[in-house]
């Protein structure tokens, strides 16, 4: 199923660039509409079903249009989704949306563990860094993890920065030992 709700988050992505809409605007409605059906067994249930008529669907989903406002872009595809079928899977594809947008907009996640809390300057300097290594724009997280002694470890897709003091103690164990 994931091939198929990659392929409704590309096609959303692509009317976004070719069609005038904005994925900056298409987003945060995907991303509500997915929270909703996440959140709501109910409403899961009635757009998954295959025994509810699609004119059914299609009248839930413009009522939840008009409440929260959606754009025309984002009810036209809500309706292609229950058309054909795809309409309960709204969380998948949103989660397909965000990935193949930050893909396309170059920003990658990274995840930053820290021996202690880290200040808002060295945060930056560390987002900077990765930035340069990745020649993309970081969003970071951060937690504190005392058993790296001091520094920082940091993961960007699946490559780990270890800028740990643990990491560098490891390593010079490892050069001492190994003949």
């Amino acid at each position: 199923m994931a091939l198929i709700d990659e392929r409704y988050a590309r096609a959303l992505l692509d009317l976004a660039a070719t069609g005038g809409a904005e994925a900056e605007r298409l987003r945060p409605e995907l991303a509500q509409c997915a929270a909703l059906v996440e959140q709501s067994r109910e409403l899961r249930a009635v757009l998954a079903s295959p025994a509810v008529a699609r004119e059914r669907k299609l009248a839930v989903l413009e009522i939840l249009a008009q409440r929260l406002g959606l754009s025309r872009w984002m009810r036209n595809f809500l309706a292609v989704a229950a058309v054909r079928g795809r309409a309960g899977r709204l969380p998948a594809i949103a989660a397909a949306f965000e990935r193949l947008w930050r893909e396309q907009a170059g920003i990658r996640r990274a995840q930053v563990f820290s021996a202690r809390p880290l200040v808002a300057e060295e945060r930056a300097a560390i987002e900077q860094a990765l930035a340069a290594a990745t020649a993309a724009r970081i969003e970071a997280s951060y937690q504190e993890d005392a058993a790296l002694i001091g520094g920082f470890t940091a993961r960007v897709g699946d490559v780990v920065y270890d800028g740990s003091l643990r990491g560098r103690l490891d390593r010079l164990r490892h050069e001492l030992t190994t003949p």
